[in-house]
């Protein structure tokens, strides 16, 4: 003899409305602005410690590229995240 389950199915779950196109736009125009900003400061930074230990520029060199180590890093993050946002991959 089967028995039947009593509870009631499940509703779906609901559906993510896809991003506007401002939305988007914007998205995409703050991505640059975040890498050159990531840069600059650790760029800046850097000359700011060369000009105050009278070193050659290899503060300014080491700092900037961190800068751009870090702005890549949170390039992906937000990329990566707009693409779960999705719902793609």
């Amino acid at each position: 003899m089967a028995t039947e389950d009593p509870s009631p199915p499940l509703p779906p779950a609901p559906r993510k409305r896809p991003a506007t196109v401002a939305r988007q736009i914007s998205d995409v125009m703050d991505l640059p602005f975040t890498l050159v900003a990531c840069i600059a400061i650790g760029g800046g930074l850097g000359y700011y410690l060369d000009a105050r230990f009278h070193t050659s520029p290899i503060f300014t060199l080491i700092l900037g590229l961190l800068g751009f180590a870090a702005g890549m890093i949170q390039l992906v993050r937000r990329l990566s995240k707009d693409t779960k946002d999705d719902g793609a991959a």
